[in-house]
């Protein structure tokens, strides 16, 4: 079974709903695959690594950029497939995050990239051995979702959107 991450834009009120009623999460997932055009982010499998090389955390980590895997507010306690809830984030928290991914740029994620590191903490997908740092394709399948997160909390911080993250 693979595990994905997934990152959804919702407005205020509509996270605060969903930690009164955790249930309905399944009904915001769905309608996040859906509608992506509402601000949808798939970040496949290369959510822990991109975790890892913004937070410099194979774990949860701490600050604005570990906010793949820490931080927000669990929604309820429902595993949704092997990481843990869906976490939603505020406005206020997203602004901080957009602020402090704005600062980060391929580059420094570049040279963050070590694959013998990452095989040696096990960030998943794992098979780091192969991956091959001068193919852009190969790079993409990271760099693609990081500029999608970079792209998805500026919209979020300019239309005072909370935001939604789950790995399935």
């Amino acid at each position: 079974m693979s595990l994905i991450g997934h990152a959804y834009l919702l407005p205020e009120a509509k996270i605060q709903a969903l930690l009164q009623n955790p249930a309905d999460v399944f009904g915001v997932i769905d309608g996040a695959y859906n509608a992506p055009e509402h601000g949808f982010v798939d970040l496949d499998k290369a959510w822990h690594c991109l975790h890892y090389l913004l937070s410099g955390s194979a774990q949860a980590g701490e600050g604005p950029l570990a906010f793949l895997l820490a931080g927000g507010t669990p929604v309820g306690d429902e595993d949704l497939g092997g990481a843990g809830p869906a976490r939603v984030f505020g406005p206020p928290e997203v602004s901080v995050i957009a602020g402090a991914l704005a600062e980060v740029s391929e580059t420094t994620l570049l040279e963050r990239l070590e694959v013998k590191k990452l095989e040696a903490l096990g960030i998943y997908p794992g098979r780091w051995d192969h991956l091959n740092l001068k193919s852009d394709y190969e790079l993409g399948y990271y760099f693609g979702p990081f500029r999608g997160l970079q792209r998805l909390t500026l919209r979020a911080r300019d239309e005072g959107l909370g935001m939604i993250l789950w790995i399935s």
